[in-house]
């Protein structure tokens, strides 16, 4: 569980992110500064750029979920890494309506080129996070190739079953796609 100072953070970084987003839809991406959203969530852009560090990672953040952890770390007890990983993710991301705030982000990153590179920048440091779990359920102090290569896979079928739902107007939930993807890697 979190403590109250990780909630908090992770509230007011949210609470943030939405600001920023419901800025950057009415007057752009580019005409909007890190002054512009602190200056209209109330605190300084010191801050902005401690949460955050950059403009664009203020999109593409995203908060930890330690739902999906745990569930991925019970299920990798018994279950291959990448069929445990897509269970965590369907079982997690299950609440469409949930989902709602992800897929306005998800849509604003993939049409603003900047912010999609930082995007990609994050996926990549949790395919090698994900790589490490999967070392240290195998007792591994280092991810093997094999590790490297799941992680990999993994982080490929949730990215392409993200990119299609952000471009699929409501006709397919997220979780669908999600099994979709992973069944192309079967």
């Amino acid at each position: 569980m979190a403590t109250l100072r990780e909630r908090n953070r992770n509230r007011a970084m949210r609470e943030l992110q939405e600001l920023a987003l419901d800025m950057f839809e009415d007057d752009g991406f580019d005409a909007v500064t890190v002054e512009d959203i602190a200056a209209a969530g109330g605190v300084s852009a010191s801050t902005i750029y401690r949460y955050f560090g950059t403009k664009e990672r203020l999109v593409a953040w995203e908060e930890d979920n330690k739902e999906l952890t745990k569930d991925l770390v019970r299920r990798l007890a018994s279950t291959p890494p990448i069929q445990a990983f897509r269970d965590a993710l369907i079982t997690t991301l299950r609440n469409e309506e949930a989902n709602r705030p992800l897929l306005r982000r998800v849509r604003f990153l993939f049409a603003n080129p900047q912010v999609h590179a930082a995007a990609i920048e994050q996926d990549l440091r949790d395919q090698a996070e994900l790589a490490d779990g999967f070392a240290q359920v195998a007792d591994r102090r280092t991810p093997s190739l094999e590790d490297k290569t799941q992680a990999a896979v993994c982080m490929a079928a949730l990215d392409a079953a993200v990119e299609e739902w952000q471009r699929a107007e409501n006709n397919h939930s997220l979780t669908d796609l999600i099994a979709r993807a992973f069944a192309a890697i079967d």
